[in-house]
């Protein structure tokens, strides 16, 4: 089946109900009297967050979700997801219920509030040094490992959604178009393309091909995320002129030789051997489990004492 073009890489136009939308600060202090310093983390749009102090959570994230923005029954499940992948390194859920705002009804969410920078921030500075590499692998993994025993896939796997706190552990975030494998699907059978990230999400999940999305479609979106933390590229995104591009490049091309520096020659190799693996075209060309995966990955990890 071939693709067709007309989608443009690049920033799209923003929907009506994105444009010009805010929250009142004041207004929010008042309905959330718990909280205290409350500040606002992002510009707004289809999720509000906001980062405050509660006094007996400490310091939170409080997340709104504008009506209309999302249905009800993915707010439902972007919820029940993070709470049932947690006690991993997910930001663990404290509340959430509804509320009455300014701009219409919205559902909302406490959680702990993780400090640090998104992979995608670190990257802005270049490649991530090796052992750190290693770490977020390992420790990403661990939440894979936990989302399949659920079962789920979270199919948004990428630097935007990693985050690594002070002390240099790995966190992975949004779960807001995860797969619910025991529950019915919320994407429709016959539609084009499924929901991804375009260079992360694998042949079959853009494909909507059901039946083979898994576990291991969260295996190549790590793998290529693991590919540019290394090299600081992304190669199916790099240069392209669109996501049509993007997309022929994820089917067809492969990722070139990982070149790994400042570690033993064997756990280059390892490592090497592992991401070429994870980024198979196929799913059954990558490990056939995330703990699979997670195991190869603790072995490499423990040859360098991490």
């Amino acid at each position: 089946m071939g693709l067709a073009r007309g989608m443009a890489l690049g920033p799209r136009p923003e929907p009506p109900w994105r444009c010009n939308v805010s929250i009142d600060i004041h207004w929010l202090q008042r309905e959330f009297a718990d909280l205290s310093g409350i500040v606002q983390l992002n510009p707004g749009g289809f999720k509000f967050v906001f980062g405050a102090v509660h006094p007996t959570d400490g310091q939170v994230v409080l997340k709104l979700i504008r009506p209309g923005a999302q249905d009800a029954e993915d707010v439902r499940r972007e919820i029940l997801a993070a709470a049932q992948v947690q006690p991993a390194r997910v930001p663990r859920i404290f509340a959430q219920g509804q509320v009455a705002t300014p701009v219409g009804d919205c559902y909302w969410i406490r959680e702990a509030r993780i400090q640090g920078e998104t992979v995608r921030e670190k990257l802005a500075h270049g490649p991530l040094d090796t052992t750190s590499v290693l770490r977020l692998g390992l420790h990403t993994l661990e939440n894979l490992v936990r989302a399949e025993d659920i079962p789920l896939v979270h199919r948004d796997v990428k630097p935007d959604n990693i985050m690594c706190d002070s002390d240099g552990c790995f966190w992975l975030l949004d779960f807001g178009i995860a797969r619910h494998l025991r529950l019915e699907s919320r994407t429709a059978t016959m539609a084009m393309f499924g929901k991804f990230t375009p260079g992360y999400g694998p042949p079959e999940q853009f494909r909507n091909i059901k039946p083979a999305i898994d576990s291991r479609a969260d295996l190549f979106a790590l793998g290529v995320t693991l590919y540019e933390c290394t090299t600081g590229t992304n190669p199916f995104r790099s240069g392209a002129t669109d996501q049509i591009e993007v997309l022929r490049r994820v089917e067809s091309d492969q990722l070139p030789p990982l070149m790994v520096s400042s570690v033993a020659a064997v756990t280059a190799a390892e490592f090497r051997d592992l991401v070429a693996t994870m980024t198979g075209k196929r799913p059954d060309q990558r490990p056939r489990t995330a703990r699979y995966a997670y195991e190869w990955m603790r072995e490499i990890c423990a040859r360098e004492g991490i």
